[in-house]
C-alpha cells in the first residue's frame, strides 16, 4: 500500500496549528503559601490540591471537564429550592487569582456574591469565604427566603503517582468520622490509611457559621442520575436528612451549612459563610479529638487568613461560563457545558425487539418493566432505566484480532453505557502504552475523557449521554438512541481478525457530527496527517523519541482514520476554527449534515505502513456488522471448544454466562486491566498459575498452559524466588522484587497440573534461563532446575526451630499481610502448608512416573515433613488454625476458636485447600466442612473468615489493609468469589451433589432470581466479591449478623469490581472439570460428573478430539458408579478413586472414534463420608 504524507496537501496555517494539538508547557493557573498549592481550570474549577508530594484532591479535572469540587448557595422558599454553583466553567461567576488567593464574583437568583479562597501562610490551611449580598428590588424576595451553601471536595490524601492509579482502591483506604461540636455543627475528619503508611493524612473541614450535615462519598451526594447530565441529587434535598457516613468508592467531604436569613431591616443584609480544610501529612491520635482541635485552631487564624486574602486581592479576569473572557478568546469547552442529549425510555415491546426474536433470562422491575435480557451470541441487552440503577456503569472492555498467544499484543478499549464509547484504548501493555485516556468516574463527571460524540440539533451542541438501550456483544458495544420519531445507533466493535477497532455512527437524520478522542499522555506521543487511499483521512501516533515508549516499542503506531471526517484539534470545542487548537490533546473528527460516519482505529508494532495499510483496510471492508460479531462469537466459542448445555434446566444459563467468563478470562490474561481496576498490565504469578492456566486445561489448550509455565518459570530469580508480578511483554525488566510467601508454590501447582494433564517429561527438560542470572555460566538450566531451585528456596525459608514454610509477606489474602516484622518468620500458613502439600505430593508421584527418580524424592520428603507434622502443629480442638505462630512457648493459633488477641475464630481457605489436596482423615474432612457451613455459609457465598479483622480507623496491629480499608468491599467485605469457586471445588472432592448450585450462586446471569438480597448489577462480566452494603466497618461489625440466612433486617450485598480476575478461569474449570466430570487429558478423558437428580437428561455439546460431540447425563438416585456408552455399548475404561469418595473413569480417545452421542451414566450418592 502506497501512503502519501498528507501535510504537503495542507495549508501551512493548518501545519502550525496541528504542530500545536498538545501543549509543549502547562499553564500555571494556581495560588501557592507553603506546601499547599491549589491548581485551577481555565473556567475556575478546582483541579487539584496537593501538599508537597501529596495529592489531597481525587480527580483532576481538565481543559474540556467541569469540576467535581464545588460551592453551590441554594435558596429556599415556598416555591421549593433552588441553587446554583458559585465557582467553575458552569457557574456565573467571573475570577481571578493572585498568587496566594482566588476569587469569583457573580449574580443570580436575586443576589450578588463574592467567593474567596486563601492559603493561611502559616499552616496548611486554607479557607473558601462566601459572601452573598441582596441587590435590588428583587431582593425583597431574596429577604424572605432562607439560604444555605453546599460544598464538595474529592480526597485521595495519597502520594501523586498513586493517587491516579486507580481512584476506588484509593478512595476504599480513606477512613471518615464526624462530630458535632457546640459552635460549629458537623465537622468532618478524613484519614488516608494505606498509600503513606506508616504516615497517616488528615484533613479535618468546619463551617464557621455551622454545617448542619455532611456526606462523604460522591456516590451518595451526586447520585446516579448524575450519568444524564443532572446536577448533584443533594442540592434538591433540604436538609440531608441529617447526612450520614458511607464508606463507598467516591471518596469526599461534602458539608451542607446551616441556614441563613437576610434581614436587610436590621442592617444584617449580607450573608457569610466560611469554609475551613486543615490538613496534617501524618496524625496518629483519635480522629474525633481531631475534629475537634484541628477545627479550633483554623478558626483562630482564620481573621488574619482573611484580612491576607484581602490585602492580595486579584483582577478579575474571565467572565461567565459560556462567554469568551475577551475578543481574542475562546469559548469554554463544549465537553463541559453543552447538555447532555439521553435517549427516551422505550416501552417493553420496543425494547425485547432489540434482540431479534431472542430475549432470554429476562429481568424486570417491580413493576414488570423488563430491564435487560440475553439475546443471539450471548449478546446482553440493558435498558437506560437499569443503567440508572446500578452503581457500577455498565460497561465491557473489547479485544481486537481473536489473539491467544500473549506473545502477540493485543489492541483493546473499554466502553460504558453512558456515551462513553472508546476510553482506555491500548495495544500491548495496558499501563505505559495507551493512548485514549480512561474513563475514571462511575458517575461520567468527567467527559473529556476516552472517545465521546457531540451532535447539533436545533442549532445546538449536545453531547450523546445514557442511550435508550445498551447492547453489549462478544465482540462489539452498540448505543441505541430513541428521540421521538427519531434515532441515533453507535457502535464500536472489535475487528475478529484484524488489529483494529470500528466505530460506526448511524442517525435516522441529517445533522452535524463531532467526535473527540482525548490523548491521556500526549507528552508520549507524536501526531502527523495521512492521507489514505480513497482520500480517507488519517492521523497517526508515534512515541516520542526519549519516551519510554520508544524505548520499548519503537515501531508502535496508533492510526485513527476516517472517508467522511475532518481530523483536526480541539479547536471546534472551544468555537473556534477546525483548523485552530488550544494544545489540549483532545483530537476531532467532524462531519457537517450527514447521517452516517465511520471511523477506523489501528494499531502495529510494525510501524507506520502497517498501521496506516491495517486503517485503509479497515475503512475499505464491507463486511456487514453480523458476519464480525459472528466471527467474534466464533472466536470465543472455539476457544471454550463449542461449549454449550442443553435441556439443563437451571444449567442452561450457563449458555448465557461461561463465553462472557472465557471473554473476562481472556481480558485477565491478554490484555490484564479491568472496569475498576484498569491500571495492571502484568501477570501475577499466582494469578496467571491458576485463572488463565486452569481455564487452558479445561479446554485442552495444553500449548498455552505448557507456554505460561516457561514465562513463569523466565521470570525466577536464581535463588529459588519468584517475583508477585512481572510485565510479560516487553517491558519485562519491570516487576516486583519481592513476593507473598505462597508464590514459589504456585508454579511447583502448575507444572503437577500440566503432567497430570499428559504432558510429557520433554516439559521438565525445556531450557529456560533464570531471570538476570549472570553468575551461571554452564549449560542452561531446565524446568526440572527450576523446580528443584523452587524446592531449595522453600527450605531455605523456614519457621525456625521447624521444617515447615514461613509466611513470609503473607499468603493468597491479601488483607492479611503482617504488620509485625517478626510474623514474617515466625508465623506459617495453614493455607500454604496445605497448597505445598498438594503440589509435593502430585510432583512426586509424576515425577518418578517420567523417570525423575530423584527429583521426586526431594519433593516426597517435603510432603510427608509436612503430613507428619500438620495435625500436631495447625489442629487445635479438630479446629484447623488460620495461621500458626511459633514461640519459645510453642505453637499458638491464630484465627481459631482459641485466639484471643485478633479475635477472629474461622478462617475458610485452609479448610478448603486441606481438602482438595486429601491432606485432612475423611472425619477431618467432614468436620471443617460442617464448620464452613455453620460459621462461613451465607447467602450470597462463603465468606473468608467468620468475622472482618478488628477495624481503628486504619491503625494495625496483626494484619496489614484488612485493620486499614475503611470500604467494605473486595476481600475486606470477606466475600471473595475466587475463594467460593474453590469451596465448590472442595465439595467436588467430597462428592457432595451441591456443586453446581454453588457456582451458579455466584453466577451473575440470574442471581437476581435466586438471591433477595441481591442489590441490582451488571449480568454478563465476572465480579470479583460480593460487598455488603454496610455504611462503614463500625456498623459492619456491629451488625454482621445481618448478612445471614435467617437474618430479620437482612442487608443487601452489592457486585464488586469487575473482570479483571483469575476467578473466570477457574469457575469454568469446575463448571467443566466437576460438574459435568470432563478432564481432558493429550489422549483421554477422565469422565466424573457431580449433579443433581434434577439435571438427569442434561446433555453438552462439544468439540472433543476434534470431533463434534453430544454427551447425555443419566443420573439415578444411588450411589452407581461412573459408566460410558456409545451406541448402547458400554466402553471399558479405567477406573479411579478419590480420598473422600468414589471416582469416575479415564476414558481414552481411540474408545471414542466415531461417537457422536456418547451417554454417561451415575449415581448421585458417592460420596464415602
Amino acid at each position: 500500500m502506497t501512503v502519501d504524507n498528507r501535510e504537503s496537501q495542507i495549508p501551512d496555517n493548518q501545519n502550525e496549528s496541528w504542530a500545536d494539538w498538545k501543549q509543549t508547557q502547562e499553564s500555571d493557573l494556581s495560588i501557592t503559601n507553603g506546601d499547599v498549592r491549589i491548581a485551577f481550570t481555565e473556567f475556575g474549577d478546582i483541579a487539584s490540591i496537593s501538599s508537597g508530594e501529596l495529592q489531597i484532591s481525587q480527580y483532576a479535572p481538565g481543559a474540556h471537564d467541569a469540576g467535581i469540587a464545588g460551592i453551590w448557595l441554594r435558596r429556599h422558599d415556598q416555591s421549593g429550592i433552588v441553587s446554583v454553583p458559585l465557582i467553575g466553567v458552569r457557574s456565573r461567576s467571573s475570577w481571578g487569582l493572585s498568587s496566594r488567593t482566588a476569587v469569583w464574583e457573580g449574580s443570580d437568583l436575586g443576589v450578588s456574591w463574592t467567593v474567596t479562597l486563601a492559603i493561611d501562610p502559616h499552616a496548611p490551611t486554607w479557607a473558601w469565604h462566601v459572601d452573598v449580598d441582596p441587590q435590588n428590588a428583587a431582593s425583597a424576595s431574596a429577604g424572605q427566603a432562607q439560604w444555605d451553601i453546599v460544598t464538595d471536595q474529592d480526597l485521595a490524601l495519597a502520594p501523586k503517582a498513586q493517587a491516579l492509579t486507580s481512584e476506588p482502591y484509593i478512595s476504599q483506604y480513606v477512613t471518615y468520622r464526624s462530630v458535632d461540636l457546640p459552635d460549629y455543627g458537623r465537622v468532618v475528619a478524613a484519614r488516608q490509611t494505606m498509600s503513606c503508611a506508616p504516615a497517616l493524612p488528615l484533613l479535618v473541614s468546619a463551617i464557621k457559621e455551622g454545617a448542619q450535615a455532611h456526606l462523604t462519598d460522591g456516590f451518595d451526594f451526586y447520585g446516579k442520575n448524575a450519568r444524564l447530565g443532572a446536577h448533584p441529587q443533594m442540592l434538591d434535598n433540604p436538609t440531608w436528612d441529617g447526612g450520614f457516613t458511607n464508606q463507598y468508592e467516591f471518596g469526599m467531604i461534602a458539608l451542607l451549612s446551616a441556614p441563613q436569613k437576610s434581614a436587610p431591616e436590621t442592617g444584617e443584609r449580607h450573608l457569610e459563610w466560611t469554609q475551613v480544610f486543615a490538613f496534617d501529612p501524618d496524625f496518629r491520635g483519635e480522629m474525633l479529638e481531631a475534629c475537634e482541635e484541628y477545627t479550633k485552631r483554623a478558626f483562630a487564624g482564620l481573621d488574619d487568613v482573611l484580612r491576607d486574602a484581602s490585602s492580595d486581592a486579584p483582577s478579575i479576569q474571565l467572565t461567565p461560563a459560556g462567554h469568551a473572557k475577551s475578543s481574542d478568546a475562546h469559548a469554554p469547552s463544549l465537553l463541559a457545558t453543552a447538555p447532555v442529549l439521553d435517549g427516551d425510555d422505550l416501552d417493553d415491546d420496543a425494547f425485547l425487539s432489540l434482540g431479534e426474536g431472542v430475549a432470554a433470562d429476562q429481568e424486570s422491575d417491580e413493576s414488570g418493566h423488563v430491564l435487560s435480557y440475553f439475546a443471539d451470541r450471548a449478546s446482553h441487552v440493558v435498558s437506560k432505566a437499569k443503567e440508572l440503577l446500578v452503581s457500577r456503569s455498565h460497561g465491557q472492555i473489547l479485544l481486537a484480532g481473536s489473539v491467544q498467544n500473549p506473545e502477540h499484543p493485543v489492541l483493546a478499549t473499554t466502553s460504558y453505557a453512558p456515551g462513553v464509547f472508546a476510553s482506555h484504548i491500548v495495544f500491548g501493555n495496558t499501563n505505559m502504552n495507551r493512548l485514549i485516556s480512561v474513563q475514571r468516574t462511575s458517575l461520567n463527571l468527567l467527559r473529556s475523557q476516552g472517545m465521546r460524540i457531540l451532535v447539533r440539533r436545533n442549532e445546538q451542541w449536545q453531547v450523546l449521554g445514557v442511550p435508550s438501550a445498551f447492547v453489549m456483544e462478544l465482540g462489539a458495544s452498540k448505543w441505541i438512541y430513541r428521540f421521538g420519531e427519531q434515532s441515533i445507533t453507535v457502535t464500536v466493535a472489535a475487528c475478529a481478525h484484524r488489529d483494529a477497532l470500528e466505530l460506526e455512527f448511524e442517525s435516522s437524520e441529517a445533522m452535524d457530527v463531532m467526535l473527540t478522542a482525548d490523548v491521556e499522555f500526549p507528552e508520549n506521543w507524536n501526531a502527523e496527517l495521512h492521507t489514505l487511499p480513497g482520500n480517507a483521512s488519517a492521523v497517526e501516533f508515534s512515541p516520542e523519541s526519549g519516551s519510554s515508549i520508544d524505548g520499548h516499542c519503537p515501531g508502535l503506531r496508533y492510526v485513527f482514520a476516517s472517508s467522511d471526517a475532518t481530523i483536526g484539534g480541539d479547536g471546534p470545542l472551544f468555537g473556534l476554527e477546525s483548523s485552530a487548537s488550544e494544545g489540549t490533546a483532545v483530537l476531532t473528527f467532524s462531519s457537517a449534515h450527514v447521517t452516517g460516519l465511520r471511523l477506523a482505529v489501528a494499531a502495529s508494532m510494525e510501524g507506520s505502513e502497517a498501521a496506516l495499510e491495517c486503517a485503509g483496510a479497515v475503512l475499505a471492508d464491507e463486511t456487514p456488522l453480523a458476519d464480525e460479531l459472528q466471527a467474534q462469537f466464533e472466536y470465543i466459542n472455539g476457544f471454550m471448544d463449542d461449549f454449550s448445555i442443553s435441556d439443563g434446566g437451571r444449567l442452561n444459563e450457563w449458555n448465557e454466562g461461561a463465553p462472557w467468563f472465557v471473554q473476562n478470562a481472556l481480558v485477565h490474561f491478554l490484555s490484564p486491566h479491568g472496569l475498576e481496576q484498569y491500571s495492571g498490565a502484568a501477570w501475577g504469578t499466582r494469578d496467571v498459575c491458576q485463572g488463565p492456566f486452569e481455564m487452558a486445561l479445561a479446554f485442552g489448550h495444553f500449548d498455552i498452559a505448557h507456554d505460561i509455565i516457561l514465562k513463569v518459570f523466565g521470570h525466577q530469580n536464581p535463588d529459588g524466588s519468584l517475583p508477585q508480578w512481572f510485565m510479560f511483554d516487553e517491558y519485562a525488566e519491570m516487576f516486583q522484587h519481592d513476593s507473598h510467601g505462597d508464590i514459589p508454590v504456585w508454579p511447583l501447582m502448575a507444572v503437577y497440573e500440566y503432567l497430570e494433564a499428559g504432558g510429557d517429561r520433554a516439559l521438565l527438560e525445556e531450557q529456560v534461563d533464570f531471570w538476570d542470572d549472570v553468575e551461571r555460566t554452564t549449560g542452561k538450566p531446565t524446568v526440572a532446575d527450576h523446580l528443584e531451585q523452587t524446592l531449595d528456596y522453600i527450605r531455605t525459608h523456614r519457621v525456625p526451630g521447624t521444617e515447615l514454610f514461613c509466611y513470609g509477606e503473607g499468603d493468597w489474602d491479601d488483607t492479611l499481610q503482617p504488620a509485625q516484622q517478626s510474623m514474617k518468620k515466625e508465623m506459617a500458613s495453614t493455607w500454604t502448608i496445605a497448597l505445598l502439600f498438594q503440589a509435593t505430593t502430585a510432583l512426586h508421584r509424576l515425577l518418578k512416573e517420567v523417570g525423575y527418580d530423584d527429583l521426586a524424592h526431594e519433593f516426597d520428603a517435603e510432603a510427608q515433613g509436612i503430613k507428619q507434622q500438620f495435625a500436631k502443629n495447625f489442629i487445635y480442638d479438630d479446629v484447623l488454625a488460620g495461621y500458626v505462630v511459633f514461640t519459645d512457648d510453642g505453637p499458638m493459633p491464630v484465627i481459631h476458636p482459641e485466639d484471643t488477641r485478633t479475635g477472629l475464630h474461622y478462617r475458610l481457605i485452609p479448610m478448603t485447600r486441606s481438602i482438595i489436596a486429601g491432606l485432612l482423615t475423611p472425619e477431618g474432612a467432614q468436620n471443617h466442612e460442617q464448620l464452613i457451613e455453620e460459621h462461613l455459609h451465607y447467602p450470597d457465598g462463603v465468606r473468608l473468615m467468620n468475622r472482618p479483622a478488628h477495624y481503628q480507623d486504619g491503625i494495625t496491629t496483626y494484619f496489614k489493609r484488612g485493620e486499614q480499608a475503611a470500604n467494605i468491599g473486595r476481600e475486606i467485605g470477606l466475600m471473595y468469589t475466587h475463594a467460593h469457586i474453590r469451596y465448590t471445588e472442595a465439595l467436588s472432592q467430597l462428592g457432595r451433589d451441591s456443586v453446581a448450585e454453588e457456582l451458579l450462586r455466584i453466577s451473575p446471569v440470574n442471581q437476581f432470581k435466586r438471591l433477595d438480597t441481591s442489590e441490582i448489577r451488571q449480568r454478563n462480566c465476572y465480579f470479583a466479591s460480593s460487598d455488603a452494603d454496610f455504611p462503614d466497618r463500625y456498623t459492619a461489625a456491629d451488625q454482621w449478623d445481618r448478612l445471614k440466612a435467617d437474618a430479620k433486617d437482612p442487608i443487601g450485598v452489592r457486585g464488586g469490581w469487575r473482570v479483571y480476575s483469575s476467578g473466570p478461569g477457574i469457575y469454568l474449570r469446575q463448571m467443566v472439570q466437576h460438574v459435568f466430570g470432563l478432564q481432558l487429558h493429550t489422549d483421554s478423558v477422565s469422565i466424573d460428573p457431580i449433579l443433581q437428580l434434577q439435571d438427569d437428561g442434561v446433555s453438552v455439546q462439544l468439540s472433543l478430539f476434534g470431533s463434534k460431540r453430544t454427551l447425555r447425563y443419566h443420573l439415578s438416585d444411588d450411589d452407581a458408579p461412573v459408566t460410558v456408552s456409545v451406541g448402547g455399548r458400554r466402553l471399558d475404561a479405567d477406573a479411579y478413586d478419590l480420598p473422600y469418595r468414589r471416582g469416575g473413569l479415564v476414558v481414552g480417545e481411540k474408545a471414542l472414534e466415531g461417537a457422536d452421542v456418547i451417554d454417561i451414566s451415575v449415581g448421585v450418592h458417592r460420596s464415602t463420608i
